[in-house]
């Protein structure tokens, strides 16, 4: 030990027999911060979301492509009024807003039907 030295480690300061070697870190790139973290992954969620709407939308689109190539659109839209209408029907009754009693209720609207055609009641 030369002389300095042994007089700075009398005097209380440490020595430095080398580089210091600090922990080493985590590296992360120079524009990141710790919160870039938790807002990469909701920005990954969030083109995940919309990547799932879009491809539902084009889906969609596709299928009304579809139905209005059909040659028999006006059948098929008639055909899903009455059975709205029917579900409408059935769905009233069990929530008990129409309190009609249902077979009174089909044998005015068969008359009604009857009435319209010009057919005279039996």
């Amino acid at each position: 030990m030369s002389q300095t030295e042994h007089e700075q480690s009398a005097q209380g300061r440490p020595r430095h027999e080398g580089p210091q070697q600090e922990a080493p870190q985590q590296e992360r790139p120079a524009n990141s911060s710790p919160a870039a973290a938790p807002l990469e992954f909701v920005a990954l969620l969030a083109a995940g979301v919309a990547d799932l709407a879009l491809d539902q939308l084009r889906q969609s689109a596709d299928l009304a492509q579809q139905v209005m190539r059909r040659s028999d659109l006006r059948e098929l839209l008639t055909d899903g009024v009455v059975e709205l209408r029917k579900r409408g029907e059935l769905a009233t009754r069990r929530a008990g807003v129409g309190n009609e009693n249902y077979l009174e209720t089909m044998a005015r609207r068969a008359a009604e039907r009857v009435a319209a055609e010009g057919r005279p009641c039996a």
